[in-house]
């Protein structure tokens, strides 16, 4: 049927109609913005004929049949000077229009089409391509970081090619809010993640990969996002997170081949490090604790050693530094980025040619990546009438991970690795302990070991792009069909080697290796019409059209252990049944969108849109959804009686509502596709079995999850536009839920069956929640001089947004976000009255420093005594007023969302210099520091500490701020507010100084553009937040488990130095 499908559309993009030939002479065109984008919807009519006009489409082109008479072109377009053109017998003409204001100049793309600014009735931020150029990241969407109002993005990682989480305007659903990125009319529905740490051994490590890594920066032209429902509805069940949509560069109509180069190269490294312990301080620190031990003389000396016991530790001051193993993981990287492209025109064919070669190595051993790109795009004016052309993206990418991010990795294990225990012993062996005297130090990790001997590789080949036809029937009616297609083999590799040093300690092992391979393919047909005519004081828009998409998965992996002399082959071990297996997946929609927009008098602006999808996701009852939206804008200031306002010279109102749906889920909604073999299995006659059993339970009753947006916002200019400025308020109500559901035993799910292979069963999901996220997005630019030697603009966004789960109808009520470690514990809850991702806890009462508040206080959780709860420990508050310490009395501690976000970003242009200074900053979220809880544990003398713990309570220090050192117990190290940090940060993100060099200067060397400049990126962070990074965005994108610091990789500053030059 597939196959068919497009058969048929291939043969219709073939099937050409015959149109007769006018016998007035032809005039076609190109109109475009001053950056060389083009401009739909500009009006184009002959000034001595003045019934003879027509309207560039989506591409900025028009056509014309101009008769003998018809002697001056006039171009005009809201917000653009209009210009007059002599046509003479001229049969192409490309026309370059400057902004009136940029207000009003800017072209919008809206999906299936593209609108001017001063039409849109709704909420679209866009990015010109110098907003992103020359930042030294992998992704395109780290690189939005703080640029557009209502768009929060934070790094989950700092490592290069790390996942990136972005949200548009908050959390959408607790199955996944990034947005969906539409590339040149491709979306892309691909993820990639690398091999998990827990498949190693250890727990789940960061393994998400950005998704647009495999994108080059340089070959976009502009990136618009579409904010609110009354945009996003044209897209439907795939639009409930936000949609951004990149357009990529093409050729110009006109203009002569033009070869481009752009290099910078640079290097990185942490920000900071933090206070760990020397060997001096460490040595202060354990003889503090044994003196402090010995004091209290509740416990035998050897439970823990004496201070005689290790001499070398009697006299401090006499010790070297020891190891610092921050020095020791955390390295100096490199960047590099080299992007070479050739674009024009010849006839009338258009075309682009890009290749792009990036290389990053991380700030911690063992880490880098790399992306090899390349993209062609081709358009052909085959006809008056008739445009056809493809484009195509192709990049294969390599990233070596070190994992990060959990308990037992690189950076976690660093944190707490002894001082007193070198990295290798005078032979190049690595250590894991170390023996003083009879008393062994280390964690028996090794952690340079860990990041260097695991070879973690994610490997991918991508190539998406389109192929289209588009007939252009009459000057006001076009017929697009456009095959896009999306290409991806994922390539995983995770090794780890079994290796002793000559002590007959373990350095790392047990050996296992493990392949995953994955083939993803997307393909989508869109056929759709556009009507575009302007008639009086008329303007109407209408596209109306059908998609149908598909996509297929076919994944395999396998693991072997035991891996002889470690030789890196699946051949050398032995298979482990319980993670080696496969799944194929198929998704399919169907859809019907139809989108009105009719302008009156450049006043009064309407559009009406709405889209029926039918997806595989959901049973036959439930497939179909209808996704409508509506939205209406009135420029006020081209009223009568406005136009004499001389302080306000711009103002337009808007207000919009839509409708969208969602359908992520945790498995596959409706049906019980995949099937699970159960290892171990007796069967009836004692045989041993491997049968199969679902790996979830369907729900042919699933519905979509709904997203409905409220909107209204206004448009501005001051002092003839001098100030422009955007506020828009909304409220967004995610509706139906999609979440799983424990059922009752009697349903046949039963958590501990018979034979334990059929534990994992998923329950099903089902429709059982309600989510709010209202907020305000403020955006103003101020041209503060605009002369001809000196120009200078600042321009600042602010964004709040407040997060609140209504209900939650499950049977537990609750969701929960858990620790990275071997025995989880609960970090966050969410349930309703709270914001997605609360953090859950006791909450701290000071600490127990006489025996009064002992004896008088709540009845604690342990005895007291010495080895329960004693002099020195946290006091815990008794909430529910019961007398006593119990889990009742845990409660919300800490909000991972933010209040607001702000960036403030100044331009100055001076003759041939240019500086730009970017400042971004979040302020109000809270941050769990787990690694704190690590390194102000105080529960192992034989781990190292932050220095801060000199400072704590001892029989000699009654008054220290941090608890008693206690090994008996966990008490103190309950999860509660004490490790509840601010996650507010103002940020130096970008500084970048440049020079433009003057033509005349570079003409003899047969250049037209030349640029250098150097950067700073991520120079400075302003923050009491005590960890690396204040940056911590959400573990695997996991919006339960935001703003949770366990070993993570810190986003690295970075200096570069670049060049752009034009042939």
């Amino acid at each position: 049927m597939n196959r068919c499908i497009l058969l048929i559309a291939l043969a219709g993009m073939l099937i050409l109609p015959f149109f007769s030939e006018a016998q007035t002479r032809t005039l076609s065109g190109t109109v475009n913005n001053e950056d060389g984008s083009p401009l739909p919807g500009a009006t184009v009519r002959i000034r001595e004929i003045s019934n003879l006009a027509t309207i560039t489409d989506a591409q900025g082109h028009f056509q014309l049949q101009v008769p003998e008479a018809g002697k001056t072109l006039v171009v005009s377009y809201i917000g653009m000077q209009t210009m007059q053109i002599p046509i003479e017998n001229r049969e192409h003409v490309t026309i370059t229009l400057q902004p009136a204001s940029h207000l009003m100049s800017d072209v919008v793309v809206i999906g299936y089409g593209a609108e001017k600014r001063a039409d849109v009735s709704s909420s679209i931020a866009s990015l010109k391509a110098s907003a992103i150029q020359g930042i030294p990241e992998a992704g395109v969407d780290q690189m939005l970081q703080g640029k557009v109002p209502g768009v929060t993005v934070s790094a989950n990682t700092g490592q290069p090619g790390g996942g990136v989480a972005v949200r548009i305007r908050g959390i959408t659903s607790v199955n996944g809010s990034n947005p969906l990125y539409v590339i040149d009319g491709v979306p892309i529905l691909t993820s990639t993640t690398s091999t998990s740490q827990d498949q190693l051994g250890g727990v789940p490590g960061q393994n998400v990969q950005s998704v647009l890594a495999t994108l080059n920066p340089n070959d976009i032209a502009s990136i618009d996002i579409l904010k609110d429902a009354s945009a996003q509805a044209i897209y439907g069940s795939l639009g409930a997170n936000g949609v951004i949509l990149i357009t990529t560069k093409h050729g110009l109509q006109g203009q002569e081949g033009r070869i481009s180069y752009d290099v910078y190269t640079g290097w990185n490294d942490v920000a900071k490090k933090l206070p760990l312990m020397n060997l001096q301080e460490y040595a202060r620190y354990y003889n503090s604790v044994i003196a402090d031990f010995n004091y209290m003389n509740q416990v035998a000396p050897n439970q823990v050693g004496t201070l005689d016991s290790i001499g070398e530790f009697k006299y401090p001051e006499l010790l070297g530094e020891g190891t610092n193993w921050q020095d020791a993981i955390f390295q100096t990287g490199h960047v590099q980025n080299h992007q070479l492209s050739f674009s024009g025109s010849h006839n009338r064919t258009t075309y682009y040619f890009s290749g792009n070669y990036f290389n990053q190595t991380g700030t911690v051993i063992g880490s880098w990546f790399r992306r090899y790109a390349g993209r062609i795009s081709i358009d052909q004016q085959v006809k008056s009438w008739l445009k056809a052309g493809f484009s195509s993206n192709l990049s294969k990418t390599e990233q070596k991970v070190t994992l990060t991010d959990g308990q037992q990795s690189v950076i976690s294990v660093m944190l707490y690795n002894s001082p007193a225990t070198p990295v290798k012993d005078l032979n190049g062996n690595y250590l894991t302990t170390t023996n003083i005297q009879g008393v062994p130090f280390g964690d028996q990790i090794n952690p340079v070991a860990l990041a260097l001997l695991r070879d973690v590789r994610a490997r991918q080949q991508k190539a998406f792009g389109n192929a289209y036809v588009d007939i252009q029937f009459t000057p006001d009616l076009d017929f697009r069909n456009q095959l896009n297609y999306d290409y991806q083999l994922t390539q995983n590799t995770a090794f780890q080697p079994n290796i002793f040093n000559p002590y007959g300690n373990l350095i790392i092992g047990p050996s296992r290796l493990r392949e995953d391979r994955g083939v993803s393919l997307y393909w989508g047909l869109q056929s759709y019409l556009t009507y575009n005519h302007a008639f009086g004081k008329h303007q109407v828009n209408i596209v109306a059209g059908h998609e149908a998409q598909e996509s297929n998965y076919d994944g395999s992996w396998v693991t072997v252990t035991d891996l002889t002399l470690n030789i890196e082959s699946l051949a050398a071990g032995t298979i482990d049944p319980s993670q080696t297996g496969g799944g194929k997946y198929q998704w399919a929609m169907e859809s019907y969108f139809a989108r009105a927009n009719y302008t009156y008098d450049n006043r009064y602006s309407v559009s009406l849109s709405l889209r029926r999808d039918g997806s595989s996701s959901f049973g036959p009852e439930k497939r179909w959804g209808n996704f409508p939206a509506v939205s209406a804008a009135w420029t006020v200031t081209n009223e009568s009686f406005a136009r004499n306002w001389r302080a306000l010279s711009y103002l337009k109102l808007r207000a919009g509502y839509g409708a969208v749906g969602n359908q992520n889920s945790p498995v596959q909604n409706a049906y019980s596709t995949n099937i699970r073999l159960a290892t171990n299995a007796i069967g009836l006659f004692g045989q041993n079995n491997a049968p199969g059993a679902p790996a979830n339970a369907g729900n042919p009753a699933l519905a979509w999850e709904s997203v409905i947006t409220y909107n209204a916002g206004l448009d501005g200019g001051l002092l003839q536009n001098r100030i422009e400025f955007t506020v828009d308020v909304y409220k967004k109500t995610t509706s139906h839920t999609i979440l799983s559901v424990v059922l009752p035993g009697f349903a046949g799910l039963d958590p501990n069956p018979p034979n334990n292979s059929y534990q994992d069963i998923e329950p099903p999901v089902v429709n059982a929640g309600r989510m709010t996220n209202t907020g305000i997005d403020i955006s103003l630019t101020s041209h503060n001089i605009q002369s001809q030697n000196l120009k200078w603009n600042t321009t600042v966004v602010f964004s709040h947004y407040r997060n609140m789960l209504n209900s939650l109808t499950t049977q537990q009520a609750a969701l929960y976000g858990k620790s990275m470690d071997f025995a989880p514990q609960t970090l966050t809850v969410t349930t309703a009255g709270h914001p997605v991702g609360s953090f859950y806890g006791f909450v701290t009462d000071g600490l127990y420093r006489t025996m009064d508040d002992l004896n008088k206080g709540p009845q604690p959780m342990l005895p007291v005594q010495p080895t329960g709860t004693w002099l020195g420990d946290i006091r815990y508050k008794d909430l529910d007023g019961d007398g006593k310490i119990t889990n009742a009395d845990q409660t919300f501690i800490g909000n991972p969302n933010p209040k607001f976000t702000y960036s403030i970003s100044n331009t100055l242009q001076y003759k041939g210099f240019d500086l730009t200074i970017f400042l971004n900053g979040v302020y109000g979220d809270q941050i769990y520091n787990y690694s704190r809880m690590l390194t102000e544990s105080l529960f192992n003398v034989y781990q190292n500490q932050l220095n801060t713990v000199m400072d704590r309570y001892t029989s000699s220090n009654p008054n220290g701020k941090l608890p008693r050192y206690n090994q008996w117990n966990n008490n103190n190290l309950k999860i509660s507010d004490r490790f509840i940090e601010s996650g507010s940060y103002l940020r130096i993100q970008d500084l970048t100084i440049g020079y433009t060099f003057p033509e005349k200067w570079i003409s003899q060397l047969k250049m037209s553009g030349a640029r250098v400049y150097i950067s700073a990126h991520n120079l400075y962070t302003f923050t009491r937040y005590s960890g690396y990074d204040p940056e911590l965005g959400a573990f695997n994108n996991n919006v339960l488990l935001m703003n949770v610091d366990y070993g993570h990789y810190p986003v690295p500053r970075s200096f570069t130095a670049g060049a752009s030059i034009q042939f």
